[in-house]
């Protein structure tokens, strides 16, 4: 009995003690996981409190910026505060301040363009000013009217009178004298019928009214009408006709035609084939001689040994330009850029005045302006 009581008692022992080593383990699993909870919370923890230190420095360093903007401008505000405060200017003197303030003074001038203007090409204007301008001679030209700054007057009087007090520039504009020329033909005046009749012209002049010398009546100036006759020497055949430098091909059975109401200058020239040299080769025609336009504000151009305004001149033609100032100093300024001078000093005095003068070679239609320096 005894024994079998003993080994019941073993038995129960036994079997508390698997109970307990089987208890034991999950406790210690259990505890293995609550460590490896409680440390990841605290590396999160440590994070958020990394986080928070560094906003913390941030928001101290931006106070210690605005303590020392805020003191700056406390030092600021005291030196003026303790500054003294400035003197009202009391002007007493307006001319004399105007005086301080304009260092330069525009001068007025009344600029003459192909005209004088009070007996030279500009006239300086003191205030209100009378000025008489006249045009210049021109050969081959006719004064037409006058322009004041580009507007066309009223007045076709060959003198004008103004009176200026601002700069302006003074035109007077002209056409070229309305007459006929013929070169290789002629011409003849009409009857009452409109038939050609009378005497024959290589050259009429209609600029100024002018008696018809086949009707007897006077006809009014600038106004022409005629046939024009190809002058035709034997064995010679027309090739064709110019007309002011343009090439007209007329069929060959027309040797004459009428002209009305022709109210310009116009040279008409008859081509004959004898007359014509051999055709070139292609690309290689020749041109004819081409005039250009060259017109001097402020100034003039010497050509074939007379001055001139305003003209025409065969291109590759060499004129001078000269210019007249009170001035040591002058610009030449226009189109195209080539006519362009500065000149520092003059090339030469007359009358008191220094004059700038320069060879220029004409190979475009040329506008200079003349203007001397004002210090």
């Amino acid at each position: 009995m005894k024994r079998r009581m003993g080994k019941i008692l073993l038995a129960v022992l036994a079997t508390l003690l698997l109970i307990g080593c089987f208890g034991c383990t999950r406790e210690d699993e259990s505890l293995k996981e609550m460590v490896s909870f409680l440390s990841q919370e605290r590396n999160t923890l440590q994070e958020k409190l990394d986080k928070t230190e560094e906003k913390l420095n941030s928001a101290n360093r931006d106070l210690d910026a605005a303590k020392a903007e805020a003191e700056t401008s406390r030092e600021e505000l005291q030196k003026l505060k303790n500054a003294p405060a400035p003197t009202p200017k009391v002007v007493t003197d307006t001319k004399t301040e105007i005086k301080e303030v304009v260092t330069k003074v525009q001068t007025e001038y009344a600029c003459g363009v192909d005209c004088t203007v009070n007996g030279g090409m500009f006239a300086k204007l003191d205030g209100e000013t009378k000025v008489q301008c006249v045009p210049n001679e021109i050969e081959g030209f006719v004064f037409d009217h006058w322009e004041v700054d580009g507007v066309t007057q009223d007045s076709t009087a060959k003198k004008l009178e103004l009176t200026l007090a601002n700069t302006a520039v003074i035109r007077a504009v002209f056409h070229e004298r309305r007459t006929v020329k013929c070169i290789n033909c002629h011409i003849q005046l009409l009857n009452d019928r409109g038939n050609a009749h009378g005497k024959e012209y290589i050259e009429f002049d209609f600029e100024e009214d002018y008696k018809n010398p086949v009707t007897n009546k006077t006809e009014k100036g600038g106004l022409i009408n005629f046939y024009i006759f190809a002058d035709i020497p034997r064995k010679q055949e027309v090739d064709y006709w110019l007309i002011n430098g343009v090439k007209y091909q007329f069929p060959k059975d027309i040797q004459k035609f009428r002209v009305l109401e022709l109210n310009e200058a116009t040279v008409y020239e008859v081509v004959f084939k004898g007359q014509a040299k051999k055709t070139p080769a292609p690309g290689n025609t020749p041109s004819p001689t081409r005039y250009y336009n060259v017109t001097c504000h402020a100034c003039n151009y010497k050509y074939n040994g007379q001055s001139y305004t305003s003209g025409k001149v065969p291109a590759g033609t060499k004129i001078t330009i000269s210019g007249t100032s009170d001035s040591s100093e002058a610009y030449f300024d226009g189109t195209p850029s080539s006519v362009n001078r500065h000149f520092t000093s003059p090339t030469s005095s007359s009358s008191g005045k220094c004059v700038f003068t320069y060879t220029y070679t004409v190979n475009s239609d040329t506008d200079v302006t003349f203007r001397g320096v004002v210090n």
